[in-house]
């Protein structure tokens, strides 16, 4: 794996920012080419149709590729200085030209992205020493942990397919499948977990994402079946960004605003909104007392097409819920909607005790005045 194709195995690139940026479109590719280090180097970075990265850095002074720059223990000052300097150049490209993405394998995003949007599921972060590990849950229990491994960890495989780095997902299975379920291609005897009722999936498109995400909502309906899911309200962070709503002007004139109906958000259920950079912590608490507000006062937001009511009921300090803590608890990120984590429902659970403000009522629109329904 080359320095630029590591450096970037986390991200997708965004083709029409390119040009924008000062890359030049040379048949299929795009090129960009920038000098560093005092005009000493230059770089020469081109990016594939296919979105693969290359790259090469020339000495100018000799006319040469500094090869030295890709040489992992080469140890000195002055290399360090270009490996550095480089690095910054391919940090500035990323920031502008690509989307982070939470994994290597463009199978995986695609199946987190699924089930994201299929479930409300969030990924949550199960191992603190272990950070690379993800998992989904339903009922509070797992039912898809993804994490990488080498090939040599699933089997007897030799040379370079033993040392081959992979991403799989453990899913559970029904053990009288459990046969036939392997003897079928990217499916193994599940890696750490029991051999009798879980498999380790490669995602490497072995399968196909519709057998896969058949696999793994399999696996979340044995999960279910087997811990019967609450009846009682849900948990729910969802982000506000300070920079496009004054949310905080909102709540100290009004103790009711309306929000972007976020799918299976539902009346009676907690949500705690997060502030987003550079806050960056949960400041509100409010309960969902109505959904399928009608948009007719929303004339501005064509393209949303309902909305929902919230409730506060309290306001945090920016320092009881930072995202360390957050991060602590299994919610490393706020991208959009999220279920909370069983250990942070019991931390906030607190807060809703004693409360006589949570009480569920509904009420008819026209009891809210119109200058308070301007949520997200």
């Amino acid at each position: 794996m080359s320095l630029e194709s590591d450096f970037f195995k986390k991200k997708r690139v965004q083709f029409n920012r390119l040009i924008p940026f000062g890359f030049v479109k040379t048949g299929e590719d795009y090129t960009y080419q920038e000098t560093f280090m005092d005009g000493d180097f230059e770089a020469i970075l081109t990016i594939s149709n296919g979105g693969e990265v290359s790259g090469r850095v020339i000495d100018l002074a000799l006319g040469e590729d500094y090869l030295t720059l890709r040489v992992e223990r080469q140890l000195g000052t002055y290399v360090g200085q270009v490996r550095a300097s480089y690095m910054e150049l391919l940090g500035r490209i990323a920031d502008a030209c690509f989307e982070a993405l939470p994994f290597a394998k463009d199978q995986t995003n695609r199946m987190v992205k699924h089930f994201e949007e299929a479930y409300d599921d969030q990924l949550n972060y199960p191992f603190a020493k272990f950070p690379q590990y993800a998992s989904f849950r339903v009922a509070g229990k797992w039912y898809a942990l993804i994490f990488s491994i080498k090939m040599a960890k699933l089997g007897d495989f030799l040379g370079e397919m033993a040392e081959r780095d992979v991403e799989v997902v453990n899913i559970k299975v029904d053990p009288k499948k459990l046969d036939d379920l392997l003897e079928r291609d990217g499916i193994y005897p599940s890696y750490h977990m029991s051999k009798e009722s879980w498999v380790s999936v490669v995602l490497d498109d072995s399968l196909s994402d519709a057998e896969l995400f058949d696999l793994v909502a399999a696996s979340r309906q044995l999960v279910v079946s087997k811990n019967k899911v609450s009846t009682g309200p849900e948990f729910w962070i969802i982000p506000a960004n300070p920079k496009f709503y004054d949310i905080d002007t909102e709540f100290a004139t009004h103790k009711i605003i309306d929000w972007t109906q976020k799918g299976k958000i539902a009346v009676g259920d907690y949500v705690f909104i997060y502030i987003t950079a550079p806050v960056r912590a949960l400041r509100y608490a409010c309960q969902v007392v109505e959904r399928d507000v009608d948009k007719s006062d929303y004339l501005d937001k064509p393209d949303v097409d309902k909305f929902m009511r919230l409730k506060l009921f309290k306001r945090f300090a920016d320092d009881d819920y930072p995202i360390d803590f957050l991060a602590e608890h299994g919610v490393k990120t706020v991208r959009g909607p999220r279920r909370m984590t069983e250990d942070l429902i019991e931390k906030v659970k607190k807060e809703l005790k004693d409360d006589s403000t949570c009480s569920i009522k509904r009420c008819p629109s026209s009891s809210y005045p119109k200058s308070a329904r301007t949520g997200l």
